[in-house]
């Protein structure tokens, strides 16, 4: 361990699994990668995460914590734009009657909101984190040290790591094992976006679902001015993908050489 390097040790959260890699050096090279099932539940409290994710990080010596919970944990929705509000409490407010709009009143006093960064006139993403799940996040799962320095969820993650590659307008398609979550934006505005429950282990099964959900969404595709749709599949990305007219594909590839946090991403997805 250095003061001027210290290490990290990143944590992907799934609801039967917890996976870890902890990056050291001036480069934040991988140095260890390890995997433990787990029951993360609300049920017991997080208790099993708990337990497991303090195991880990006991056991890598790790001087800061970065975790990234499975869009299986957390929840999406569109936030629109809305000029009359003047404050962020005001926005959160509001996000809070649609999610209980949603998923029944009184339900969003049980999670954490929050919204993503957008210039005035842009619809945002609002994610939503279970309240209890984060406040424990938020006590570095009860440690003094380490600290948790960042909790993101994959989807936002995804955006995060590829920000540069993406453009004002395109499709953003994020597969896990099991959850795959897709967001529309065009000009840095969110359309919508939603996470359902999938068994895609193929090229050809996810091409065929993002086909239903162009026809679905009523997006018109012209040939001459081809959709980007922004493709992190880490699970079969090393298979062929499939063409369709009038859209751009574009695989969000991470190098298992890449530092600290993106390591983890070659992970997504994996099977156990």
């Amino acid at each position: 361990m250095s003061l001027l390097s210290p290490d990290t040790l990143s944590l992907y959260i799934e609801p039967n699994r917890i996976q870890a890699v902890k990056a050291v050096g001036l480069g934040q090279h991988a140095g260890e990668v390890r995997q433990r099932k787990a029951e993360v539940q609300a049920s017991d409290n997080w208790k099993g995460m708990v337990e497991v994710c303090t195991e880990l990080i006991r056991q890598t010596k790790a001087d800061r914590v970065r975790v990234v919970l499975s869009d299986k944990l957390v929840r999406y929705a569109c936030f629109p734009w809305q000029p009359e509000l003047r404050s962020a409490d005001e926005e959160l407010s509001l996000a809070r009657l649609q999610f209980d709009d949603v998923y029944g009143p009184n339900s969003s006093t049980d999670w954490k909101l929050g919204l993503s960064a957008g210039r005035p006139g842009q619809s945002r993403l609002s994610i939503a984190v279970p309240q209890s799940l984060y406040a424990l996040l938020e006590s570095n799962f009860g440690l003094k040290e380490p600290k948790v320095q960042s909790i993101q969820t994959a989807f936002t993650a995804t955006i995060r790591k590829h920000r540069k590659v993406l453009g004002p307008t395109g499709w953003l398609v994020n597969l896990e094992q099991g959850r795959l979550t897709l967001g529309c934006w065009t000009d840095g505005s969110w359309r919508w976006v939603y996470s359902i429950h999938t068994d895609i282990e193929t090229p050809d099964a996810l091409l065929q679902r993002i086909r239903q959900e162009i026809k679905m969404s009523s997006t018109s595709l012209k040939p001459a001015t081809p959709l980007s749709v922004f493709l992190h599949a880490p699970v079969i990305e090393h298979l062929p993908f499939g063409t369709m007219e009038g859209i751009r594909f574009i695989q969000l590839k991470t190098r298992n050489t890449d530092a600290g946090a993106k390591y983890a991403f070659a992970l997504l997805g994996v099977k156990a």
